[in-house]
């Protein structure tokens, strides 16, 4: 589990961008925020199940460190290339996330800024110092990923 710091560090930047939208949903109403906030949740279990749980280093050496302990929560899926299906249902899950606070992000235009700042910074973290240091050959982030198969 060597080289963390970066892997949480890149989480922490997309919590707090989620926060930040958050607040941004919550000032507008309350029932907003909270929709929101499982939507976040449900998202993420969803991400973890789609693509975390098929990563083969994710028990012993997942550089973001709590998707991997909690992946062991889920069902388990046969560890490999990542299908189509895989990545679409990540990519869905992280489109609802990213793009459901846009419209009341927009009202804000600091949180808007704020908020993608954040989010890129995460990317960056992950495409910069995780993804090269990361065992998961078969992960299409890897430098020596493969494309998913259909």
């Amino acid at each position: 589990m060597k080289h963390t710091f970066h892997g949480v560090f890149s989480l922490l930047l997309f919590v707090v961008a989620i926060a930040v939208a958050l607040i941004a949903l919550w000032q507008q109403s309350s029932w907003l925020g909270l929709f929101y906030l499982g939507t976040c949740a449900l998202s993420a279990c969803g991400i973890l199940y789609a693509y975390c749980v098929k990563c083969s280093v994710r028990l012993d050496n997942c550089s973001h460190v709590f998707p991997g302990k909690l992946t062991r929560k889920f069902p388990r899926r046969k560890q490999g290339p990542y299908t189509v299906s895989d990545v679409a249902g990540t990519v869905l899950f992280l489109g609802l996330i990213l793009l459901f606070p846009q419209y009341w992000l927009l009202k804000h235009a600091p949180a808007l800024i704020l908020f993608w700042a954040l989010v890129i910074a995460a990317v960056a973290e992950i495409l910069v110092f995780v993804c090269p240091r990361c065992a998961n050959s078969q992960c299409m982030m890897c430098p020596k990923g493969q494309m998913p198969e259909n």
